[in-house]
């Protein structure tokens, strides 16, 4: 019964799509961002001395319009997540995702420009391999080797401000819901991370 309640959703949503792109085909806006993301790695098992890891994230968008002032953003974007250790010896781990956030904006006038609202889910995947830091030490290990998923998903929020010449500044917030490790790894982490872009609609 869950499973055609899900199919059922999941059609309504689809066609609910669809029919947006179609009827507000000449209102969307492509867009490129660009900034700072700040990741950690988190969880009821994560170790204490996990702290920001600063790394980069970048992407694309595309602004469906549905209603006044509302729109639907789906994208697709590059980000570092991972976290920083402190201890005897520094270390940092490396985890780079391709994410595919879809979030549902509101989008009021405010001044010169709009105030930029969001919430929705992401689906990331995991690309190249992971990497690790020990002091001046590095090594490379492929994702099942290390013993991690490359799926991630979980919840994204968005607030910024574009003015009207399709300029904007961005904060975002990731929080996981997937489990990174694999299923023969009971330890529950995740990723977070929050961060800043610069961005440009045209």
């Amino acid at each position: 019964m869950k499973m055609k309640q899900l199919l059922f959703g999941g059609l309504l949503f689809a066609a609910f799509s669809f029919s947006a792109v179609d009827s507000n085909a000449q209102s969307g806006r492509f867009g490129v961002n660009a900034g700072v993301n700040f990741a950690n790695i988190t969880g009821k098992d994560a170790p204490d001395n996990g702290k920001l890891k600063t790394g980069f994230q970048a992407g694309v968008t595309y602004d469906i319009g549905i209603a006044d002032d509302f729109v639907i953003q789906p994208g697709l974007s590059y980000v570092q997540n991972g976290a920083k250790y402190d201890g005897l010896v520094n270390s940092k781990v490396h985890l780079n995702y391709l994410q595919l956030p879809i979030t549902f904006q509101y989008q009021p006038e405010l001044g010169n420009g709009n105030l930029l609202l969001g919430v929705g889910p992401y689906v990331g995947m995991g690309v190249g391999q992971i990497k690790g830091d020990v002091g001046d030490a590095s090594l490379k290990r492929d994702w099942d080797e290390a013993g991690f998923k490359k799926l991630d998903a979980g919840g994204k929020l968005l607030a910024g401000y574009q003015l009207s010449n399709g300029l904007s500044l961005n904060l975002n917030a990731n929080l996981g819901l997937v489990k990174l490790p694999d299923n023969d790894n009971p330890a529950k982490i995740n990723n977070t991370s929050f961060g800043v872009t610069l961005g440009y609609k045209f």
